[in-house]
């Protein structure tokens, strides 16, 4: 992807750099555009070091006048994949908002049609401003994207909202907002499970497993980012995703009742979730003390959260799970996928702690007329890509 960063004259504008350098590391083409102001907090030099590009705008090195010059604010229009603006002062998105083309950065903002991303920093006073507002919402009417601040303590050590947002979070949205899009998969809605379930002992002691929830939540982000519309369903501790509704489900029983009332009204669901298959028979109101009754722990079934969905799934939809298998992995696949009305099922083999945390990992898919080819080993964000790449080329459009 290739990517033009926009920076502005803010204290957050240090954090551009480290921005820059993660989205240069992910193996984009990242060039940066500095206004004067932006020059002020942070040096082209800095910019251009990190990303390997020239830096543009407010640049003692980069002189307006060359032996061949550029039109340099339509070259860059065009070249961008996506324009984000990071750190956006109020004063930035007072001109984009209308109209205003006072430096190269808000010139290109009015001769780009690439998509157009904000990531705000300023006082929260400055945040809540009518005239900030104002211009916040024309912008989302001109189809540009907004990742809102977070609340914290700000430069001028006052706490309130207009910090701005994690680096992560926006490098994640700038991939949201440029990555192509699947046709088949364009405004369906899907459902998304993933993470452990955690079923509770007592206060203090739970059982649970050894899913970190990193698989579906990259599956979720591919979904996202190939057009669907997201509702993700998250047991486990891990950071949602930019850009979908997200459920949080601490237990089986949790799950399933979000599960239940969503699923009528998508189009599909991805059920990655690793839901306990037992929970305790009770919940101690205390902490259990050594020495203190029995050693015996009885254990329920949870409800099947799966087999609940296949036989509520109605024609259009389609359903696909997941088999975690240490042996007869393709035998047990085809039960699973008979037996749960799915669509397709991928074979994960946890054999010798295999596919668990952030280890490569490789998935087969089986269908009813048999195992297909292996997706993997795979990074699980590249193999999440290859699984959503994989279904949408079989997904009626």
């Amino acid at each position: 992807m290739k990517i033009l960063l926009g920076i502005t004259g803010g204290i957050a504008a240090y954090k551009a750099a480290e921005l820059a350098r993660l989205l240069t590391n992910r193996g984009h083409g990242v060039r940066c555009v500095l206004t004067e102001a932006g020059a002020r907090f942070i040096t082209p030099l800095t910019l251009a070091s990190l990303t390997g590009e020239p830096c543009y705008g407010a640049n003692a090195d980069h002189h307006e006048w060359r032996p061949s010059p550029s039109v340099e604010h339509i070259e860059l229009a065009r070249w961008a994949d996506v324009v984000a603006v990071v750190p956006a002062t109020a004063n930035i998105l007072g001109q984009a908002a209308n109209g205003l083309a006072g430096d190269l950065l808000s010139t290109i903002l009015l001769a780009t049609q690439a998509p157009v991303l904000w990531a705000p920093a300023m006082n929260t006073a400055m945040w809540e401003h009518p005239a900030v507002q104002v211009n916040l919402e024309r912008l989302k009417v001109f189809g540009h994207t907004l990742v809102e601040p977070a609340e914290g303590m700000l430069a001028c050590g006052e706490e309130g909202a207009g910090k701005l947002a994690d680096i992560e979070f926006i490098a994640d949205a700038i991939r949201a907002v440029g990555s192509p899009r699947l046709p088949t998969l364009v405004g369906k809605k899907v459902l998304v499970t993933s993470g452990p379930t955690r079923e509770d002992l007592d206060p203090v002691r739970l059982l649970t497993n050894r899913s970190t929830g990193e698989m579906g939540i990259e599956i979720a982000r591919a979904l996202r980012d190939a057009g669907a519309e997201v509702h993700l369903v998250l047991g486990g501790d891990l950071a949602a995703p930019y850009g979908m509704e997200t459920t949080r489900s601490r237990t089986a029983e949790a799950m399933m009742g979000a599960c239940a009332g969503l699923w009528p009204g998508m189009d599909g669901c991805i059920a990655a979730a690793a839901v306990a298959d037992q929970k305790p028979q009770s919940v101690a109101a205390e902490k259990g003390k050594k020495g203190d009754g029995p050693e015996n722990l009885v254990l329920v079934r949870t409800q099947d959260i799966l087999m609940h969905l296949g036989l509520q799934k109605k024609p259009a939809q389609w359903l696909l799970g997941f088999a975690a298998e240490s042996e007869h992995h393709l035998e047990n696949a085809q039960v699973k996928l008979a037996k749960k009305n799915l669509d397709a099922v991928f074979v994960n083999d946890i054999s010798a702690g295999k596919g668990f945390g952030h280890q490569a990992n490789t998935l087969t898919p089986v269908l009813a007329e048999g195992p297909q080819a292996p997706l993997g080993p795979l990074p699980k964000d590249q193999l999440a890509s290859a699984l959503v790449a994989w279904w949408a080329a079989r997904v009626e459009p």
